[in-house]
């Protein structure tokens, strides 16, 4: 071997050494780990289209199906965000937390939770007297009546589910003809107002508050009719409901007494005819519903109007 080759050798191995001693060996600069998303739809385990975005401690990841495990990700802070929910739902909540932090080594899992759609809507059933079903257009009473209007009301979504709900009754009253001005004394019974669904007990609203021309009203407060003019009763309600089920409201408006109140059982307000003498009044009746902090697809089905109803009272001469 001679000198100058031998010379060349000690070269390279100098520089290999060099290179080993100022040139530290590659490590990873960041511990990974494994995120999971998954998701349910009414409670039950959801597979397949999902659009979301994770977004943190490394490149966005943008994925487009359910469940799914996202393996070597920087640990670190990460978010699920940008969901696209499957058609006919929406998106509830997302646990434990929208924003989670990856242990290296370790997994975080994003639970995506769906439900579907709510739709609140109502239907007019019809007017009645003291809970009897009334064919239009005319009601012919005497004193001691009760006069109602039914109505027809659900919550769709995830059957079994709660919801709040709050609604709006009202009522026009005008009277048309009488003897003189009729006055509607407030009665505000806690039964006034319920529903049933099937042969269930009846329901009692979370809170009743009845107003006149758009003014809440007390027990005992009272206003005269003015002929012609009509004159605005509502009553606002809220409501805890299930999902999936027909509910009939009943409102009781108001009963029917002569010369001092005599307020009846389970009614709204009542109407105190002043002498004997026959009285006309039509009626216009409807009711609106609302979802408490829930997004409704189909708001068209929240109002709904009823037929009107001329109401005959005829108040005969005192004893």
């Amino acid at each position: 071997m001679s000198k100058r080759f031998l010379a060349i050798c000690l070269s390279v191995v100098v520089a290999i050494v060099l290179l080993v001693v100022f040139v530290p060996s590659y490590a990873p600069t960041e511990e990974q780990g494994t995120i999971i998303v998954q998701a349910t739809n009414c409670s039950a385990i959801y597979q397949g289209a999902v659009q979301y975005t994770l977004s943190g401690a490394g490149s966005p990841i943008n994925d487009n199906s359910v469940p799914a495990a996202h393996n070597s990700v920087n640990s670190g802070s990460w978010s699920c965000s940008n969901v696209i929910a499957p058609p006919g739902t929406f998106l509830q909540s997302i646990i434990p937390n929208q924003q989670q932090t990856l242990p290296g080594g370790g997994n975080i899992t994003f639970t995506l939770n769906f439900e579907k759609d709510q739709d609140a809507g109502i239907e007019c059933l019809g007017w009645t007297c003291n809970g009897t079903p009334w064919p239009l257009p005319t009601l012919e009473v005497n004193p001691c009546s009760t006069i109602d209007v039914h109505f027809l009301q659900w919550v769709l979504g995830c059957p079994g589910y709660n919801v709040t709900l709050n609604e709006t009754s009202w009522l026009n009253i005008t009277q048309t003809a009488g003897p003189g001005p009729v006055q509607i004394w407030v009665v505000n019974a806690s039964c006034a107002v319920n529903k049933t669904v099937e042969q269930g007990e009846p329901l009692s609203p979370v809170f009743q508050v009845p107003s006149i021309n758009g003014t809440p009203v007390d027990v005992g407060m009272n206003t005269t009719l003015s002929l012609g003019v009509p004159t605005l009763l509502d009553v606002e309600t809220q409501w805890q409901l299930v999902k999936c089920l027909n509910y009939t409201k009943s409102i009781n408006w108001f009963g029917v007494s002569v010369g001092v109140p005599v307020p009846h059982p389970c009614v709204l307000f009542e109407l105190v005819f002043p002498a004997a003498g026959q009285y006309l009044f039509t009626l216009q009746a409807g009711a609106q519903v609302a979802l408490v902090n829930d997004v409704d697809v189909n708001p068209q089905n929240n109002n709904v109007t009823c037929p009107p109803l001329n109401i005959q009272v005829t108040v005969g001469p005192g004893p």
